[in-house]
């Protein structure tokens, strides 16, 4: 018999509930007894109409937002194990700095406390352009250009090498793609998926492309009304394709 692989639960989320502007006329219900647990090399994709939550979600195990009622649970990492990338690439990049010292940071993972006073570091570099060519686009040779004049989808290949270099026990991400065209995302996004199943990471990933969620997904959580509507694994049972999806999203 084969060796049976049991995934760690990374996070649990016990009865989470989420109000804003709580005990007045414009009290607002952002999450309802959320209960939920996610596990290693599980890449989670949260979908669900504006309003629905989904953001809350995000912030609430990022430690950015306390919810009114709930708790949630770490096993086996700490809170700034978790990264988050935003959807606005400028808030994941500093674009006045150069390619190389956007990314020299991300090594922190490797034992490494690299800062600007040796950041010339030959080993440090050499991390970072062997990172940049596994993307086979030539931004290695770009290593001292500004982010700035860079197009956005090589922005977001900076990102995900930053992702990749810091390698996180947990990545929430909002959005991530959402300014890329069908070239750049599922490219990027294959990347990261390889990597994710390397290192044994919980991805939680908003988005409104159920096209991504077909190639890339493991799970597929609905909120509604910041309540838990549907939440299916990649079974025989559930076919991740668009059509699924959208039938899913409309009639949940």
């Amino acid at each position: 018999m084969g060796q049976i692989l049991y995934k760690l639960r990374m996070i649990e989320l016990k009865e989470i509930s989420v109000s804003f502007n709580e005990n007045t006329d414009n009290e607002i219900r952002a999450l309802s007894n959320i209960n939920l647990v996610f596990n290693e090399r599980e890449w989670t994709y949260i979908i669900g109409g504006n309003g629905s939550g989904k953001s809350t979600l995000l912030r609430v195990i990022n430690k950015e937002l306390v919810p009114n009622a709930g708790e949630v649970v770490f096993n086996d990492f700490k809170p700034d194990e978790v990264l988050f990338i935003d959807q606005n690439t400028n808030n994941n990049l500093v674009p006045s700095m150069t390619v190389y010292e956007n990314l020299i940071f991300g090594l922190k993972d490797l034992g490494m406390r690299p800062n600007f006073n040796f950041y010339e570091q030959k080993s440090f570099r050499k991390i970072i352009l062997n990172k940049l060519k596994e993307f086979d686009i030539g931004l290695e040779k770009r290593i001292n250009e500004q982010v700035r004049f860079l197009s956005g989808g090589e922005k977001q290949i900076i990102v995900a090498c930053r992702i990749m270099l810091s390698n996180p026990k947990v990545l929430l991400m909002d959005e991530f793609t959402s300014s890329l065209d069908q070239k750049w995302a599922p490219f990027i996004l294959s990347k990261l998926k390889q990597h994710v199943l390397k290192n044994a990471i919980t991805v939680l990933a908003v988005t409104h492309d159920f096209a991504q969620i077909q190639n890339i997904g493991d799970r597929i959580i609905l909120l509604k009304n910041g309540r838990v509507v549907a939440d299916k694994v990649e079974k025989d049972v559930f076919d991740f394709n668009t059509q699924s999806i959208l039938h899913l999203f409309y009639n949940e």
